[in-house]
């Protein structure tokens, strides 16, 4: 796995800071003084076992897509006969996803919730293997959590835009969900060898203006993202005006965004967050939906 040739330093940062201190970026020298207090404490607290506790927390699930091998068929084409129904399946490009991550109960989960998988990400895989055009140029995945959109998304465009021209590059905030997202990139590379392969990167980004442009200068090399892609990224009021700065920043100006937004228990609704992309010059368009589990994907872009 590359990660590019420019960095920056990372900072220690989970996403609890967020959902119970109030703040994106938090209190960094008390986050780090409650680090070496906790490395410096002993094994007094670490005696305690829980009998009860998952003895394997952590599970590896494999997806499968499905896509058609040409992403360019018209799309006024018939295929209402058996003989092109057959040919249509003996076209279809079969994609392979592995991810390993926390089980969605398992307790380190309150501390990191991109550590297991949630339910708006497949919504986004759904919708990335019908559009697979979108994954050409430079992608940028938000939150990623495990990785798996952004796995996809190079998946797919290993497949349909081979080419060394084109990129895609997973980012968190969160310093626990960065090393199991490293690991799965890895774990998907093992069987993708090509030399005009899609370059693959990871990096840390905590959203904001300021840490965007410092991204967009030292790991983007001022190149900005055709496309970005993000699922269940927003669980607190305090991160949607940061999530837009990032997205004005980092986004072309005919680039898209789109987002797969899953509807919960927290003070945050699709409405606040239509207003607020409003407000930074975004135009938006509902391509997917379900109601009834409380899901929706929007195409984001920068209006005329």
């Amino acid at each position: 796995m590359s990660n590019g040739n420019q960095s920056i330093q990372e900072v220690k940062w989970t996403d609890d800071a967020i959902r119970w201190q109030g703040g994106l970026h938090g209190d960094k020298l008390s986050n780090l003084q409650n680090i070496e207090e906790d490395s410096s404490s002993g094994d007094d607290n670490q005696c305690l076992v829980d009998p009860f506790a998952d003895p394997d927390p952590t599970e590896l699930q494999t997806f499968q897509f499905v896509v058609p091998s040409s992403i360019h068929c018209s799309e006024g084409a018939s295929s209402s006969t058996s003989d092109e129904k057959d040919k249509n399946k003996q076209t279809q490009t079969h994609i392979e996803v592995s991810i390993q991550g926390y089980k969605s109960e398992a307790d380190a989960v309150w501390k990191s919730t991109g550590l297991t998988l949630w339910k708006a990400s497949h919504y986004l895989c759904e919708y990335q293997v019908e559009n697979p055009q979108l994954f050409t140029g430079n992608v940028l995945e938000l939150g990623a959590g495990l990785g798996l959109n952004g796995i996809l998304a190079w998946k797919i465009m290993c497949l349909f835009a081979k080419s060394a021209e084109n990129s895609v590059c997973i980012t968190d905030g969160d310093t626990d969900a960065l090393i199991h997202l490293r690991k799965n990139i890895q774990r998907n590379q093992m069987n993708e060898s090509s030399n005009n392969e899609p370059e693959i990167t990871c990096h840390q980004l905590l959203w904001g203006a300021i840490t965007s442009q410092t991204f967009l200068s030292q790991i983007a090399q001022n190149k900005k993202y055709d496309t970005i892609i993000a699922s269940d990224i927003i669980y607190a009021p305090s991160i949607v005006a940061p999530l837009w700065e990032t997205v004005h920043t980092l986004l072309e100006k005919d680039g898209v965004f789109v987002m797969a937004f899953a509807r919960r228990k927290v003070p945050v609704s699709i409405e606040m967050v239509l207003e607020s992309a409003k407000g930074r010059g975004f135009g938006y368009e509902l391509v997917k939906e379900d109601r009834e589990e409380g899901i929706w994907v929007y195409l984001f872009r920068f209006e005329a």
